[in-house]
């Protein structure tokens, strides 16, 4: 995130990610760790409260 500041007027880009509920949750257990850029834990924890959000039990089980 801190290098698109050089884009012409900080232009937006959007994607699609997809992967299995296992491949998410590892993804935000390395993402949302305090060593972690900070615009990058933003999204992980956005991502995990999403997760949480439609799968409360297999998220919880797979976060333990």
């Amino acid at each position: 995130e801190q290098a698109r500041m050089v884009l012409p007027q900080s232009t937006m880009t959007e994607w699609y990610w997809s992967g299995s509920l296992d491949a998410w949750s590892d993804m935000c257990l390395l993402r949302c760790a305090s060593d972690t850029q900070e615009e990058t834990q933003e999204v992980a924890n956005q991502i995990s409260h999403k997760m949480h959000e439609l799968f409360p039990v297999s998220w919880m089980a797979l976060r333990c």
